[in-house]
């Protein structure tokens, strides 16, 4: 064994591990690799380390971007890590390469952080084991249907880094249903109902049978063709499924499978009269598309045994092994597609990134990170227990990456005027971009007779001596008495902007919009740059040119 091939095994599982923890390769873990690779040179454990421990040494002193162009070299381009998560259980029934997921919204709204967590399950144990994650969009109710629904799908998944293998719709599998229906029908396993919609809710209830129920297969089928042409309109009729009308599981009796709706459909019009319901969509489409697993809500719970009646009954006996997780909801948050929609028409909300919702769109604009809501996911697990989460978790994430990105600046939303006498006449000061550059630093203008604060710091501090930051020490009032420079530790500390000034704009949380004066240097903010407005909070740019920021979290 040469030393020149130790040198180049020990090189490349510096830069793998390098490539995976964020920049910095560990002697000890490239060490076991070397040993792992090449057990012959465990003889010369002495060498091997002092080689490891000098190439470890040259790899970390590089960037991340030239350890992954050196990796190249070995013929390996690191991807995002897929491997086990530790606080993520195993999937149960799971091969590697045979894995397929499917994520099956219906594109009747904006998606929020519950479909999120359900996408993002998914997709991730699809990666985890090499296998097939679907986007499914299960449009079979029209008039909620909208092309904006579906590209905030995409749009909100792509952000998140979801990518997906292949998407469907179920509404390009409407001609199948038929076939599959005709043949229940044809076999006498379907009936038409043309019962009250109260009665056949009543008659399930009570588990009772309708005179439509045992009627000949010709007048269900003479019905089906009916309603196929549109001359059974919505509420006047349905397609059953016959199983067991006193079946102590009530999805199980006489379920509806198919019922009118003529409405205009977004992708595909007026095309087709008659549409299938939910269990009898998604139980098809999981055998049709082949689905192995599905991560869903409890509250589907009861539906399994009826989604794998359908799918035995239509001639399929694979099952998707179904894995249960609590419904996902965060304190205090909207996620009624209806009232949200009767909110935006009515101009409560500003639309589907409002501030107040959890939609994708509403995180995003309000500068919560994709990493951040993928980590918040984590974190809430795959338990079955409810709970009500409260943004206490999600913000303590999100404020760990963001604030060494957010530059700072001073912004004062309540400003009293005041002027300071007896300081010496500066006309400006400086003050770092951010705590830890500390190379880097704004100027802020100074002018001794026109200085604002924080009127809740002026009524606070008044006849107080304070350190205006950045500054100098003054004894707080109208006419504020400069009180020397020295530094301390004890003294309060409160922000303030002086003239010339900008006035800014920030949307709060509440949807409230609130002004504000801030240090003229702020002008050269980007849009989707961070930025921390000093004792105030984090906040994202979302119009560089008015100067109107989205209010993230403190």
């Amino acid at each position: 064994m040469t030393d020149k091939k130790v040198e180049e095994v020990a090189r490349k599982h510096a830069l793998l591990n390098a490539v995976e923890h964020e920049g910095k390769a560990s002697v000890k873990a490239v060490v076991a690799k070397v040993f792992a690779e090449l057990p012959e040179v465990r003889n010369k454990a002495r060498e091997v380390v002092e080689l490891v421990n000098k190439i470890v040494e040259e790899i970390n002193s590089l960037s991340i971007d030239k350890q992954k162009e050196l990796l190249k070299s070995f013929g390996i381009e690191k991807k995002k890590k897929t491997e086990e998560r530790k606080d993520l259980p195993d999937l149960p029934d799971a091969k590697r390469g045979k894995v397929v997921t499917a994520f099956p919204p219906e594109p009747s709204k904006y998606p929020h952080l519950g479909h999120a967590k359900a996408a993002f399950l998914n997709h991730y144990y699809a990666r985890r084991y090499d296998g097939k994650f679907i986007l499914r969009f299960e449009d079979s109710n029209p008039e909620k249907t909208k092309e904006e629904y579906y590209q905030a799908f995409f749009s909100g998944l792509k952000w998140l880094g979801l990518e997906w293998d292949e998407v469907d719709y179920l509404s390009d599998h409407i001609d199948e249903f038929y076939e599959i229906v005709e043949k229940l029908i044809e076999e006498g396993k379907a009936y038409v109902c043309t019962c009250p919609v109260e009665k056949i809710r009543e008659n399930r209830r009570k588990g009772l049978e309708c005179e439509h129920r045992n009627q000949p297969i010709e007048v269900n089928k003479e019905l089906w063709r009916k309603m196929l042409n549109g001359e059974i309109k919505e509420g006047e009729g349905v397609v059953r499924l016959k199983i067991d009308m006193r079946h102590k599981n009530t999805t199980m009796r006489d379920p509806t499978i198919m019922r009118p709706n003529h409405k205009k459909h977004a992708r595909v019009g007026t095309k087709y009269k008659v549409w299938p319901t939910y269990d009898f969509a998604t139980a098809l489409l999981d055998a049709w598309e082949g689905v192995t697993h599905r991560i869903r809500s409890k509250e589907f719970e009861l539906r399994t045994e009826l989604q794998n009646y359908i799918r035995e009954v239509c001639g399929y006996k694979n099952h998707p092994t179904i894995i249960e997780i609590a419904r996902f909801e965060l304190e205090g948050a909207i996620t009624s597609g209806r009232k949200i929609r009767e909110m935006i028409s009515k101009g409560e909300l500003r639309g589907w990134d409002d501030p107040r919702l959890v939609t994708l769109a509403a995180l995003r604009r309000r500068g919560f990170l994709p990493e951040a809501i993928k980590q918040f996911l984590i974190e809430t697990g795959v338990s079955k227990s409810e709970s009500k989460i409260t943004w206490d978790v999600l913000e303590s994430i999100n404020r760990k990456l963001i604030d060494p990105l957010a530059k700072r600046y001073f912004a004062v939303f309540e400003p009293v005027r005041i002027e300071i006498i007896g300081a010496p006449d500066v006309k400006f000061t400086k003050a770092p971009v951010h705590p830890d550059k500390k190379e880097e630093h704004r100027t802020i203008p100074v002018n001794l007779k026109a200085v604002y604060v924080e009127r809740q710091d002026f009524e606070k501090f008044e006849g107080k001596v304070v350190r205006l930051k950045d500054l100098f020490n003054v004894e707080l009032g109208e006419k504020a008495v400069y009180k020397g420079n020295e530094l301390v530790k004890e003294m309060p500390k409160i922000h303030w902007v002086s003239e010339p000034n900008v006035k800014i704009k920030v949307v709060m949380p509440d949807g409230k919009e609130v002004t504000a004066l801030a240090e003229p240097d702020v002008k050269k903010v980007n849009v989707d740059e961070f930025v921390q407005f000093e004792r105030r909070g984090f906040c994202r740019v979302d119009d560089s040119k008015n100067l109107v920021f989205y209010y993230t979290h403190k």
